[in-house]
Order: structure tokens, then sequence, then C-alpha cells
């Protein structure tokens, strides 16, 4: 009796043969799980994807004509859900900055095989969230999905430039009214022991440095998703309180090494719920109704009226914006007690023990 073809496919990309043979005969023992395949350029890499789409895609970052910014960008283009990974060197700085709008994860060289085979296993379980039946559908009854605001990625592109300077960055910030504002307060949820409130966004830039504050435009931006529009059933005010205390609860109770992560992932946690609150508020309403009955869980009644969570829609969202890999889980597990706590959701976790859930306005 033959075995089942593997069920998910991994791209690696390196223009050094010997890694690539070195990487193949290292995860050998995962063929069982894996369709690996192994491409010597970013052109031979596209051809591939074009072939077949890919779960996930490791490529190395410093490759002749097509680095591996480039390339992922461009798998972007093709299947944004596929999960994207760079490899570096230590000295790569520069260019790694390049691809931080489209790699969900880093990994330097030489990295963990263990590390790294682990990572690809947990992405590759978010993909196959992200196409299952109901989520689909889902997405499919939404229609547009609201994209990054195009200010995410100037200031993206920005951050490869090391001759763009605390005021350049503010001066993109500060040409949308609002965004400034958003900005401004979450910078402030930051750091709230700081001796004096951020005033600018020259000072929130320096008090939590550039790729944070690129990150917070990102989550700040999911509060302008409602805009001036009256929810029944939903508070803007409330749900913005409760995302900056989370986000607070999380950079402090989680670890050191992934404060920022947990800050952004309390941010934008349930971005799924105000998508929904947006969208369908018919379903929000029904959602909403339900939960208030003695012993709801929010997780079976969402599965219940929609097939799927708000949890795994807000995943699928941030993944497609492409933040890290590290709050994509976060978000995606945040309601699933039997996934295994990564830091990140340990912190979210950690936060949401402390507080509770946002109130909702009476149904009009």
């Amino acid at each position: 009796m033959t075995s089942p073809p593997p069920s998910r496919r991994i791209l690696f990309v390196d223009d050094d043969p010997q890694l690539l043979s070195g990487l193949g005969k290292a995860l050998r023992r995962h063929r069982d799980r894996w369709d690996m395949v192994f491409a010597g350029s970013g052109a031979d890499a596209i051809e591939e994807v074009r072939r077949g789409s890919f779960d996930v895609v490791v490529s190395d970052m410093r490759m002749p004509v097509m680095d591996g910014a480039t390339l992922l960008a461009r798998i972007r283009e093709l299947d944004p859900t596929t999960i994207r990974m760079i490899l570096s060197g230590f000295s790569d700085r520069t260019s790694v900055v390049r691809a931080l709008p489209v790699a969900h994860q880093f990994f330097e060289k030489p990295c963990d095989l263990a590390e790294l085979t682990a990572a690809i296993g947990r992405a590759c379980e978010l993909r196959a969230m992200f196409h299952s039946e109901p989520l689909r559908a889902l997405v499919a009854r939404l229609g547009v999905l609201p994209p990054p605001p195009a200010i995410y990625h100037e200031l993206s592109a920005m951050l490869g430039h090391a001759s763009a300077g605390i005021p350049a960055f503010a001066a993109v910030i500060e040409r949308d009214a609002g965004l400034h504002a958003r900005v401004l307060q979450v910078a402030r949820a930051v750091h709230t022991r700081t001796p004096h409130a951020i005033r600018s966004i020259d000072e929130a830039v320096s008090s939590v440095g550039v790729e944070l504050l690129v990150a917070l435009v990102l989550a700040a931006y999911t509060f302008e998703l409602v805009g001036d529009r009256e929810l029944p059933g939903f508070s803007l005010a409330e749900h913005m309180h409760h995302a900056l205390e989370v986000a607070r609860g999380a950079r402090e109770l989680g670890a050191r090494a992934v404060a920022d992560d947990a800050f952004v992932a309390g941010l934008v946690h349930e971005l799924g719920r105000l998508v929904i609150a947006t969208e369908l508020s018919d379903d929000h309403l029904a959602i909403v109704r339900q939960c208030g009955e003695p012993g709801a869980s929010r997780r079976a009644v969402e599965h219940g009226v929609l097939g799927t969570s708000h949890a795994e829609l807000g995943a699928y969202l941030v993944a497609l914006w492409g933040l890290p890999l590290r709050i994509i889980e976060a978000v995606a597990r945040q309601d699933d007690e039997a996934a295994p706590a990564t830091p990140v959701l340990a912190a979210l976790r950690a936060a949401h023990a402390a507080l509770p859930r946002p109130g909702t306005a009476a149904p009009g």
C-alpha cells in the first residue's frame, strides 16, 4: 500500500547549489509530509510558483539579478497567502529592512535547522487554515478586503535607505491627519512610564524606534476602517480602549525578546471582529445576541454563525498585510486553548486574562 503524497509544498531558493544540496539532504526525513522544491535563482522560483502554488517559500536574501526581497514581492503578487521567509547573513541589515513588507519571518545564516523546520511546520498549519472552505467562503462574502495603507509601503521602503532620518518618517505620517493622531495615541501606549508625554511624531520615532513605528502605522490603520460610521452592537471607542490595554499588557507581561511583537499583536488581535462588525452587520448582531446567552462561547458562536472565527479572519488579514509570523500565529490562535503557547501568544493570553473583553453597544 502506497502512502499518500505530501500535502504541503515548500520552495527553497538560493543561488548556492551546495547549500541547496545540503539543505535537501538535511530535510530528507520530512519528505513524507512536505513536497520540497529547490530553485537556484529568483527567475527559476517564479517559474515554479507559476506551475503550482506553495504553502511556504524560504529564500536567501543576497542573490544576483533578483534578490530575496524582490522575489518575495513578486510571490506576494502571485499568491498573497503564501507564507514568505528570508535567510540572511548578519551583515545584510540594509537589505533585510527592504524585505520587511514582504517577509513574514527572518532567519540568520547559518540558521538552526530545527528552528527553521518548526517554523515551516507552523506556517503550513496557518496556510491550511487560510484555505479552509469556511474562511474562504467568508472572505468571498466580504469581497474586497481592506488593503494596507499606501503610507505603510512608503515607510517600509524608506527603512532600506540609511539617509532617511527621523524628520523624513515624521513628514510622511503627518500628511494623514487621522493616522497621525492614531499613531501618537498608540506610541504613547507603548511607553507609559516615559517622563513626559509624546507630543510629536519625531518624539514617537525617537521613543519607539523606526521599525516598531512602521508596524504601529499598520496597527493604527485598523482603527480607521470604521471611519465615522455608527455600528449597531459595536463601540469603536471600547474596541480601541480594549486593544490598547491588551497591547500594553502583552508588552509588559511577555518576554522581553518579543515585547514589540506582543504589543502589535495586542493592537490587531480583534481586527477580524472589527471587519465583521463593519461589513457583516447582521451576522455581527446575531453573534452579539447569542454571546449574551448563559454559558455561550464566542468562538463556538462565531463558528456556528460564520463557519470560522474573528481570530482566523484577523490572522488572514494581517498575513496578507505582511506582519511577522509570530503575530499572525498569536492572532489566529488567541481563542484556541489547545494551541501551544508561543512567546507572543503567551503574552497575548496573559494580557487577556487580566482584562475583560470589550463590551458591546446595545443593538439598535
